[in-house]
């Protein structure tokens, strides 16, 4: 069951298309011309004499910031919310001309993750022998990669509760992030221009549509990742044991039900011939730093973690497992504290997050 209708996040493209009509009763075109028409006459009709000056006190003088939030329609509240997130982020190559071996995440102008791209060789010789034993499960998962080409966040609703009504602001800030990180993703997949599984054999025949953007990092992985990130924090149980601390290296060790929903995402994808595992391992540690750096910054945290994803020197398959495998010591995820400034939150947005973690 969609939980977002015409709001709905629509897949690896990012396109979230026109979220409804906002007008008076949804008018458009020829009628809309006849409801003005008619509003005109009615206002002839009775208004009577005005002598053009204010005769009410208008309710919204003196309100807040976040009163005003509540009132914006979808678009607005997108581009106020967007502006803020999205301006914490920043993505750095060495070349605009050419793929790149090396590019940089920044968020508040700080390296936060750093990524390497896997070498020609490591994706012929190690991930497409991953990618032919992950096509045997296409008939048993055809369905579900069907529907997450355009639909990722109804599976997280089958595991929290999600309800436009009853969690607005929780499924308003999921959204903003599967935004997010389309906003970063998509120069990332640029700057590293990594060849798609059907550019380089003729017998991968994915079951869908090969995406015409690069193939690492995997936007299924990133944005999956992210939203379960955010959700775990956002959906917990605060009386729960450990509620109060945020560790996603630990509930990716657990393989918590969100997580094991991001990694299903992420497989689904290598299993439908459109991605390698790197891809899933590379968008698995983007989304989840993004958000993790996000959900401390919300929470007036001084820290973050910040990781380096050295993809030119992992040449395994992709599962929590190995991702909780490869974030310890030894690994090719490397993880170090960054410093963060919570000074710069805007009361509005404070008040959205608030909102959102008591949904529910």
């Amino acid at each position: 069951m969609p939980i977002y209708g015409h709001e709905g996040h629509e897949g690896h493209e990012g396109h979230e298309g026109h979220e409804g009509h906002e007008g008076s009763a949804g008018a458009s075109g020829s009628s809309a011309g006849a409801v003005s028409s008619a509003l005109g006459s009615a206002r002839d009709g009775t208004l009577g004499y005005w002598n053009g000056y204010p005769d009410r006190t208008s309710r919204v003088v003196g309100r807040s910031a976040w009163d005003t939030v509540k009132t914006l329609a979808t678009v607005p509240r997108q581009a106020v919310i967007d502006q803020t997130i999205q301006g914490l982020f920043r993505v750095d190559f060495k070349s605009s001309r050419k793929a790149n071996t090396k590019g940089t995440v920044f968020f508040q102008d700080k390296p936060l993750v750093t990524m390497y791209a896997p070498t020609l060789k490591i994706i012929e010789e190690d991930q497409f022998p991953f990618l032919r034993s992950a096509a045997d499960l296409r008939y048993d998962r055809l369905n579900e990669i069907l529907v997450e080409t355009g639909d990722i966040a109804t599976f997280f609703s089958s595991v929290s509760y999600l309800s436009p009504a009853a969690t607005k602001w929780t499924i308003a800030l999921l959204n903003a992030v599967f935004r997010l990180c389309t906003r970063i993703e998509m120069p990332v997949k640029l700057g590293f221009d990594v060849p798609r599984p059907i550019t380089l054999s003729y017998q991968v025949q994915p079951i869908i549509q090969t995406p015409g953007h690069p193939a690492w990092p995997s936007g299924h992985a990133t944005e999956s990742f992210a939203g379960a990130t955010l959700l775990n924090w956002l959906v917990r149980d605060p009386n729960g044991k450990n509620a109060p601390k945020f560790d996603p290296d630990a509930l990716i060790a657990a393989q918590v039900p969100l997580y094991r929903q991001s990694e299903r995402i992420a497989i689904n994808r290598t299993v439908a011939g459109v991605h390698y595992p790197t891809d899933s391992m590379a968008g698995a540690v983007l989304g989840l730093t993004m958000v993790e750096a996000l959900v401390n910054l919300m929470e007036g945290k001084k820290e973050t973690t910040a990781r380096t994803y050295y993809g030119n020197k992992y040449k395994g398959d992709f599962n929590l497992s190995l991702l909780s495998a490869e974030m310890q010591p030894g690994g090719t995820i490397k993880q170090q504290p960054l410093a963060i400034d919570p000074k710069g939150v805007p009361d509005w947005l404070q008040d959205m997050w608030d909102t959102a973690k008591r949904e529910g």
